[in-house]
């Protein structure tokens, strides 16, 4: 049903704006009152942005990649191996190779060496750069090294300068890092806390610029424009799923329009093997057709693969690594299939009513998708759910086999909060309010199920444990096919955690031609006094009989659908029941 919402802030909205009505409610939905807000919501600039050095520790960090460039120290990226990670290594590569910094980058396997900085890992770079370059240099992570006090420490004696730029929370003890760069660290008064990694990543080449800019480095039309970077800013932002409000809202809608230039080489033939048709690219492309295929090589084979293909101006070798990308997803895709069946198999009827959470554990699984597994599991059950398995051997010394595994939570539990109650029995643990990853003795799994869902239980209010759907506004065809209406909402975009897509609701609905499209997507029509909208549902096949002669209640959020060259706008179905009027 609908919010509530103030009538008359609706009304001066639409009015001082020249919108829709119906616009105008779900703007207020999302909080906005102020009219200024409104605006720069709705119209986006790269002027609206902060400057760089509100970052705390922008101008130490900057310095020491100064003097790397000045004296040709080599500077190290270290990323994490997802989405965000790799576009933050991506991005930093382009940038420091095209100014003349001695550059390595290195991104851990997430088998064998797991997420963040490793003491191994820095012995390697470390030697590297002895033997190639005669000095450590700088040592700069990126999407994380936030939490690993220790191992700077090591980098520190082994003589690197240490950059941090990362966007997970802080420890209370912070590492003792050369310079770090995250919003969230204690009296940073950089305003926008949410940046992805790759955001961070992006302000300090924005501080860096800057920099040499005052200084003169490059004649006036020389200049780089990091505008042109903004396509990988945007990928990492919306694939590591932070609010898309502020400075992210921003930054995903230039990167957008950057992306739709289809400019680099490795974006368009990754594309195009993903099958995308339309002549632009959406959030919606990021979210389910690059960041999936980013992500997958990263969890199945190396992610310098991902690196590389973004890196690249050469067709050919762009060619390869997408279809190397493609073939990981495909990969990706089976494993997960088959982790999901038995996993969802384990899940019994009465135990799942007896529980507040899930934690299951098999050891042949494998680790590089269990947190997409679990996420799944946790949308079916609507429970908090972890997926464990063996760590690799190398980890399981004595005394004690290890287990490892990953967490995903469900609206309005906080997940980190219920596995920090549960620390004593874990060797480590990471994360945030939805989702986490932890490692702990194979020993402590059962006393660690109970005492997790005896805080998941105590933490949970009524009810939370029962699905809701929550219907933005209700409408009408008319409502949906009016050209102003669809102009207007195209300016609401881009959706995405923090800005969801909004879900509509009509009532009383016949469809009009039901049919099975596939083994179990819904197509449908929906027709009422000469306007008439297409509707999809995917996993809603098996209602294709059922709804033929029936009035249906209908949730839905609306899709701009392209095909041939033509775009239009379709129901993508969220909901169905039958209607009660």
């Amino acid at each position: 049903m609908d919010k509530d919402v103030s009538e008359e802030q609706v009304k001066k909205t639409a009015g001082a704006l020249g919108i829709p009505s119906t616009i105008a409610r779900i703007i207020a939905f999302r909080g906005f009152s102020d009219i200024q807000n409104i605006k720069d919501f709705l119209a986006p600039s790269l002027q609206q942005l902060p400057r760089p050095h509100l970052i705390k520790g922008m101008s130490e960090a900057v310095a020491i990649l100064l003097e790397a460039l000045k004296f040709q120290k080599p500077v190290t990226v270290f990323g994490d191996f997802d989405a965000d990670g790799v576009t933050s290594t991506s991005i930093l590569s382009l940038f420091f190779s095209e100014i003349g910094v001695p550059l390595h980058t290195y991104i851990p396997d997430r088998m064998t060496e797991g997420y963040g900085l490793n003491s191994m890992a820095v012995r390697k770079i470390h030697d590297n750069n002895m033997q190639q370059w005669g000095k450590a240099g700088v040592l700069l992570t990126v999407d994380c090294g936030i939490s690993d006090a220790d191992v700077v420490d090591e980098a520190k004696k082994l003589g690197f300068r240490v950059i941090i730029t990362d966007h997970h929370k802080p420890p209370e003890k912070l590492p003792r890092a050369d310079a770090i760069l995250n919003p969230l660290q204690p009296n940073c008064p950089f305003p926008c806390k949410n940046l992805a990694g790759v955001g961070v990543a992006f302000y300090l080449l924005l501080g860096l610029r800057a920099e040499l800019m005052s200084k003169g480095y490059w004649p006036e039309d020389r200049i780089p424009n990091l505008k042109s970077y903004m396509d990988l800013v945007a990928i990492g932002t919306i694939a590591d799923q932070v609010p898309l409000t502020g400075c992210n809202r921003i930054i995903v809608k230039a990167g957008l329009e950057i992306l739709s230039q289809f400019n680099r080489v490795g974006l368009q033939k990754l594309l195009k093997l993903a099958k995308n048709r339309s002549t632009s690219v959406s959030a919606e492309d990021i979210a389910f057709r690059i960041a999936p295929r980013i992500n997958a090589v990263g969890r199945i084979s190396s992610a310098h693969k991902a690196v590389q293909l973004m890196t690249t101006s050469v067709p050919e070798e762009a060619q390869q690594f997408a279809a190397e990308l493609e073939k990981a997803n495909d990969a990706r895709k089976s494993i997960e299939a088959g982790i999901f069946a038995e996993a969802a198999h384990m899940v019994t009827g009465e135990d799942l009513n007896a529980a507040n959470s899930l934690v299951l554990y098999k050891k042949e699984w494998h680790q590089g998708v269990l947190g997409i597994v679990a996420n799944r599991l946790s949308d079916r059950f609507n429970r908090p759910t972890i997926l464990l398995t063996d760590c690799p051997p190398e980890d399981n010394g004595e005394p004690q086999k290890l287990v490892k595994g990953s967490g995903r939570s469900i609206e309005g539990v906080d997940m980190h909060a219920a596995v920090s109650a549960c620390q004593e029995m874990l060797q480590r643990f990471g994360g945030h309010a939805g989702a986490v990853g932890l490692t702990l003795p194979a020993e402590n799994i059962e006393i660690f199920r109970q005492r997790f869902a005896a805080t998941i239980g105590a933490q949970s209010e009524k009810g939370t444990l029962i699905p809701r759907l929550y219907i933005d506004i209700q409408t009408t065809l008319h409502d949906l096919a009016d050209e102003e209406f669809l102009a207007a909402y195209t300016v609401l975009a881009p959706f995405g955690s923090g800005n969801p897509e909004p879900v509509f609701c009509m009532k009383s609905q016949r469809l009009t031609k039901p049919r099975l499209v596939g083994t179990k997507h819904l197509r449908f029509t929906i027709a009422n006094n000469g306007k008439q909208v297409n509707g999809i549902g995917f996993g809603f096949g098996d209602l294709a009989a059922a709804s033929q002669n029936s009035l249906m209640d209908l949730a839905f959020t609306l899709r701009l659908n392209s095909y041939m060259g033509q775009d239009k706008w379709e129901l993508n179905l969220v909901d169905v029941r039958p209607s009660s009027a």
